[in-house]
């Protein structure tokens, strides 16, 4: 039976009563991760405070250890699917959608760990907002030094804001941390796409946001590994490749046509991986062009879209600057590509960073002579 199949069958099943015999479906594919990384996230969802759940491993193609380790496992909340061969993440994640029998499926990936509270929070969460198609949360990566204190607020996206940041760059969540919906993934017949072997959350939140809101919980609720093999730097290129995909089609959307010279302008200087993607007259006529389109089909909201463009050339114009530019060259290059009020507005806060800057470096030099006075 193929994937579409099977869901419209279940969906009519379903129309009435949607009924699930888990509470959480975990789905996490696996191909040949290094074996003292699949352990972690292996026992991290094990060891989760929130103990009813399933736990779907899909095993594309596993060889060596990573197999006889996976055959090892003898949790009974744990289903192990095998692909006759390697499919690739995409294809094996929708394998574990299509045999989830969670209510929420929790996506996990096979080198990340999951701190033990995180399906008891996420669960807690989408069973107080029932709008909520998608709950990601914050992550921190293994190995850097950053704070862990649970004090950022949850994010309970503008939805018409997320769809503008999803036109120039992939909006959130952080793929391992999304805990999904089931039964509005049903209804909506939502798969990943799999022609972007890479990618996939992407075109994924692209497909999601016309069908429910979005939230990502302050808490960080997963520790994200990087290593040489991991998708994300191993596969980089074929990763960008995808990501443009998702871009052409939301660009197609709103302006009918686009060259690849024209998507690759767009991805360079949008998405901020490029540091040193710069301001010029040829990438402000493409965002003044994305906005007269828009006035013509009215798929974004004009007054936020024109802010979010803000933003992106204020980011460029900040990376255009040199060591070498005076500071009457840097206000200059501001004043010629952002319009008056915005660049008054960007003028007058860095002068106030600056004179806030200069304050506290005298006043510590004030209190500092003080002390020395004193002693």
């Amino acid at each position: 039976m193929t994937t579409s199949v099977f869901y419209e069958k279940r969906r009519l099943c379903m129309e009435e009563t949607v009924q699930f015999e888990k509470p959480i479906s975990v789905v996490m594919p696996v191909f040949n991760t290094p074996v003292s990384f699949l352990r972690e996230a292996v026992d991290s969802i094990i060891n989760q405070t929130f103990k009813d759940f399933e736990f779907i491993i899909i095993d594309d193609g596993c060889t060596g250890s990573c197999s006889e380790y996976l055959e090892s496992l003898s949790d009974p909340r744990i289903r192990i699917i095998h692909n006759e061969r390697n499919l690739g993440i995409t294809k094996s994640l929708n394998i574990g959608l299509r045999e989830a029998r969670g209510k929420y499926i929790a996506r996990m990936d096979d080198d990340d760990i999951s701190i033990p509270i995180r399906f008891e929070k996420q669960f807690a969460f989408m069973e107080s907002n029932p709008d909520i198609i998608l709950c990601g949360s914050k992550k921190v990566t293994i190995g850097k030094k950053r704070p862990l204190a649970l004090l950022w607020k949850h994010s309970l996206i503008d939805m018409e804001e997320y769809r503008i940041k999803m036109l120039f760059v992939n909006p959130g969540p952080s793929h391992p941390t999304a805990f999904f919906r089931h039964d509005k993934l049903i209804k909506y017949n939502i798969w990943y796409d799999e022609s972007l072997r890479y990618a996939q959350d992407y075109g994924m939140w692209e497909t999601i946001s016309h069908y429910g809101d979005v939230c990502i919980l302050g808490d960080v609720l997963v520790f994200k590994r990087e290593h040489a093999d991991q998708i994300t730097i191993a596969h980089r290129e074929q990763q960008i490749e995808c990501d443009k995909k998702t871009q052409r089609k939301l660009l197609i959307e709103l302006m009918g046509t686009i060259s690849d010279e024209e998507l690759n302008l767009h991805y360079i200087h949008s998405a901020g991986r490029h540091r040193d993607a710069v301001i010029n007259p040829e990438i402000v006529s493409w965002y003044r062009r994305i906005m007269r389109a828009n006035d013509q089909r009215h798929i974004y909201n004009s007054r936020k879209l024109k802010r979010y463009i803000e933003l992106i050339e204020k980011r460029l114009i900040v990376q255009t600057f040199t060591d070498e530019m005076s500071i009457i060259e840097k206000v200059r290059l501001v004043f010629r590509y952002l319009p008056f009020p915005s660049a008054v507005n960007a003028i007058t806060k860095s002068a106030l960073r600056k004179i806030i800057r200069l304050f506290r470096t005298l006043t510590a030099g004030v209190l500092g002579s003080k002390n020395r006075t004193m002693e």
